[in-house]
Formats: structure tokens, C-alpha cells, sequence
């Protein structure tokens, strides 16, 4: 017997006000008791499909659909939002933007309430929910107080909760440290089980290798060209140093980081790992000087102490993001700007087709790029905080973004990247530093951590073998 088709979706195509032309077409039906697992280069329209998917195009988002896309065999165009929402659940790439409660818990019940549920079911569901996802010690915190991974938990739990006919995941894993990664795809194999059509949009697709009966759709992209060489930065002096003494960050009366004592180079790539809501944004913040904290950061230059100057680049690109277009964006603050050294940036990073065109529109990964960007051409740096720089990433810009901060670190700078993606880490970075409960429980070269696994245990992750990529100098000049 065929499984009922849930979603359908045959040679649309979505043109957004103000863009230049369509997304699309795009052809792809969900079935109950099937995952679809969709790829794809940055940029290639994943996200305008899941809007599709989720009846989002055309009711919210104002452009020109054609083509045909049904939900149970009527057309979503002719169904309202409010129902599509009861058959086809969603969890969006930025999960801040579906944050509507003061409380996890109440994030959790509020799409339960909104079905009618029976009060003992809320209950139940939310219980569920909450020791599904780890966030049981959350319940009373307030959503926004999260880290970002500790966000997409919580929206996975909130949608999952609902037991939707179907569930369409723009990048679930993006966020996710290692253990909560495998977690959520084991959640999403057993809704399949239980007859759900899942369909779901990722770049980190070797988590999937070990499910059995995944159905894969690859959306083609542009075409690639040579990659374009990485643009000259001005030289810092070799003798950067950063030292960090007795760090501690207290938020909401917690302690985030705790007498935390690090140095750190120009120079060099630094790997920052460890769970959702380690501290490593935190981190990151406090390190840029956007967060208060105790203890000492004391920067050194040749030898003489000034204060470090650290450009950072948010985990989420919407808080710093506000001109009309990319241009004006990247160029903001500049009275002076380098066009030789804007332009190697601009096609470094692949902004070139959009630099007319206003920021929001840009793809999740496109953003972030713009963000990175943005810091890059900023004068006088001492390094980067990147955190979270490949959300949203295909491999070709992971591997530029590794290029990228290659250079950078040869020409002097400290490069410090936040990051769940492990073996982007082993391949790219000079060190590998994690935290666990705002402390430093290994610092090593990443190599020789992931030999140890007694140290990611201490940590709280698990590695997964098939994420761990051979390194050498080689790949490294690649």
C-alpha cells in the first residue's frame, strides 16, 4: 500500500519583493513515514522551499508564486495559515525568531493550548517534551536567556510536542552540540516510525549516514568557479598576545564562566567547543569587551599592555545587521574605506550578486557572511571572534572560511571560532579549547583531543567518529 502523500510541492517558484528574480522551481512530495534529508549549496532556495512546505509562502511572505504546492491534496494557498499550522509543523534555521513565551515551559504548552488539548494531555506532553530535549533544569528560564543551541532544542521540543502529520526542519543540527545532534535525529527517526513525514534541510549531512530508509533530494546551485584568492589584510606585529585571568561572568545569578585563566596568540586558529550553554559565547563577548565580567583581560603587543581590539561576529546575524542594503552595510562606520581590500572580501565571500539588495533577504548563511564581512574591514584589529561562522554553510565556504582565517593567522592575527562543527575544527584550527559549565577542561592540539576520549566525556559530548576528518599541512594549504 502507498503512503499517503502529506506535502506536495511540483515545479513551484517563488519570487520575493524587491529580489531580481525567482527561487526555484522546485519539485519534492513528503509521505507519511518518510524522511527526506535536502542539500544543497548556500544560496540555493532550501529555506524558500521549507516555507513552501510549510504554507508559509505564499500567506506570510509577500512575492509571486507559481507552480502548485498541497497539503493533504488542497492547495495551501486556498487553506489559511492557521490550519496548514495544525498538519505541518516547522522549525525554522534562526530559532530566536520563533520565540513567543517568558518561559521554556510556556513556549512548550503554548502550541498545545492552542490545539484545544485537554489540560492533563498539556501536561503530559510538555513532561515529555521537556526530558526528551534535556531541558527539564530549563522550564522557568526565560527563552531569550539561552544559548542558541539551548533555543533549537527547545524549538524542536515545542513543535515535536504538537505530533504534527508533518514536520519540515530548516538546518535542526546547525546549533546542536555533538550528543544533542544525535539526540534530536533519533527523536526525528522515531516520529518517522510513528508514521510522520519529515522532511528535513541540513548541511551537516554525514549525522544522517546511519539512519536507514532516508530518501535524499539535492538542489543543484550556481556554478562554481575557481575560488577567488584571499585578499590582503594589513600585517599585525607576531608578539599579539591575549591573557585572561580568573574570568567569571554571572548572568541572571548564574555563574556562565568561573575563574576561567587563558592565553592566547596572534597567529593562530583556536577551535572554541563544548555543550550547548557552556559558556562559550560568553566567552566570546567578554573577550570583544560586550560583556561585563570579574578577573583580568590584559592584551600585549611587542611587549607594551593594551587593551585588545577583537571584532565579533554574532551567532546570529540579525543583531547586526540594519543598513538598506549590503554595500551600506559592509562600508558603515568607514570614512576611508580599502575599495581594493572591500572588493577581495566581497568575492571572498561570495556577496558580490548582492550588494544592491537589502540584507534581510539574504539567506541565513548569506548573513552571517555579510556579518563577517562587516568585522573584516574594520581598522586596527587585533583578531576575530567568530561564533558559530558555519551555520548555514555548504563545504565550499566552510573550506574558504578555513582559508580564510589560514591567512589571517599567518599575517598575525588571533582567529577564535566558536563552533559545533568538529571537523571543520580538526582540519582548520592550530588549538582546541573546551569548556564545560564555564570552565576549561582541555587544551590541546585537536588531533591529539579527539584521541582522548576520556576528555570529551569530561566534557559532556560525545565524538562521533565519521565527524573526525584526517588534518596535515596539505589540506590546510588547500
Amino acid at each position: 500500500m502507498t503512503a499517503a502523500a502529506i506535502i506536495s510541492v511540483e515545479g513551484a517558484a517563488f519570487r520575493y519583493r524587491g529580489s531580481r528574480g525567482p527561487v526555484g522551481p522546485f519539485s519534492l512530495t513528503a509521505h507519511e513515514g518518510e524522511l527526506t534529508l535536502v542539500c544543497g549549496p548556500s544560496g540555493c532556495g532550501k529555506s524558500t522551499l521549507a516555507r513552501m512546505l510549510a504554507g508559509l509562502i505564499p500567506h506570510l511572505y509577500r512575492g509571486e508564486l507559481t507552480g502548485r504546492v498541497t497539503t493533504l491534496g488542497r492547495a495551501s494557498h486556498d487553506v489559511p495559515l492557521w490550519q496548514l499550522s495544525q498538519t505541518v509543523g516547522l522549525v525554522m534555521q534562526n530559532p530566536a525568531t520563533q520565540l513567543l513565551a517568558s518561559t521554556v515551559a510556556g513556549e512548550i504548552t503554548f502550541g498545545l493550548e492552542n490545539l484545544g488539548l485537554p489540560g492533563g494531555q498539556v501536561k503530559a506532553r510538555l513532561k515529555e517534551a521537556l526530558e526528551r530535549f534535556g531541558l527539564s533544569g530549563l522550564a522557568g528560564r526565560d527563552p531569550r536567556t539561552l544559548s542558541g543551541g539551548e533555543q533549537q532544542r527547545l524549538i524542536l521540543a515545542a513543535v515535536m510536542a504538537r505530533r504534527p502529520q508533518a514536520l519540515v526542519l530548516d538546518e535542526p543540527l546547525s546549533m546542536l552540540d555533538t550528543t544533542s545532534a544525535l539526540d534530536a535525529l533519533g527523536h526525528l527517526d522515531r516520529l518517522r516510525q510513528e508514521g510522520c513525514a519529515v522532511v528535513a534541510f541540513e548541511h551537516r549531512r554525514a549525522y544522517f549516514e546511519h539512519l536507514t530508509g532516508v530518501k535524499r533530494l539535492e538542489l543543484p546551485g550556481a556554478p562554481m568557479h575557481d575560488e577567488p584568492e584571499v585578499p590582503e589584510l594589513p600585517r599585525r606585529l607576531s608578539a599579539f598576545r591575549l591573557s585572561v585571568d580568573s574570568l567569571g561572568v554571572e548572568l541572571g545569578g548564574r555563574a556562565v564562566l568561573s575563574d576561567l585563566d587563558l592565553e592566547l596568540a596572534g597567529g593562530q586558529v583556536a577551535a572554541l567547543v563544548g555543550a550547548n550553554g557552556s559558556g562559550k559565547t560568553t566567552l566570546l563577548r567578554a573577550l570583544a569587551g560586550l560583556q561585563p565580567h570579574s578577573g583580568r583581560l590584559t592584551g600585549f603587543v611587542s611587549g607594551a599592555g593594551s587593551p585588545p581590539r577583537l571584532g565579533l561576529v554574532f551567532q546570529n546575524p540579525d543583531r547586526q545587521i540594519f543598513n538598506p542594503t549590503v554595500r551600506q552595510e559592509i562600508l558603515f562606520g568607514l570614512p576611508e574605506p580599502d575599495d581594493q581590500l572591500y572588493r577581495g572580501v566581497v568575492a571572498l565571500l561570495g556577496l558580490g550578486p548582492y550588494e544592491d539588495q537589502p540584507p534581510l533577504l539574504l539567506s541565513e548563511g548569506e548573513k552571517k557572511r555579510l556579518a563577517l564581512a562587516t568585522v573584516l574591514l574594520r581598522p586596527q584589529l587585533s583578531g576575530l571572534c567568530l561564533d558559530e561562522p558555519n551555520l548555514g554553510q555548504d563545504a565550499r565556504h566552510r573550506r574558504l572560511l578555513g582559508r580564510m582565517l589560514r591567512h589571517l593567522a599567518s599575517a598575525g592575527y588571533l582567529c577564535l571560532v566558536a563552533t559545533h562543527d568538529l571537523g571543520w575544527a580538526v582540519e582548520w584550527a592550530d588549538r582546541l579549547l573546551m569548556l564545560r559549565s564555564g570552565r576549561l577542561v582541555a587544551d590541546g592540539p585537536p588531533g591529539a583531543i579527539c584521541e582522548r576520549p576520556e576528555l570529551w566525556a569530561a566534557a559532556g559530548l560525545v565524538l562521533p567518529p565519521h565527524l573526525v576528518m584526517p588534518c596535515d599541512a596539505e589540506t590546510r594549504s588547500r
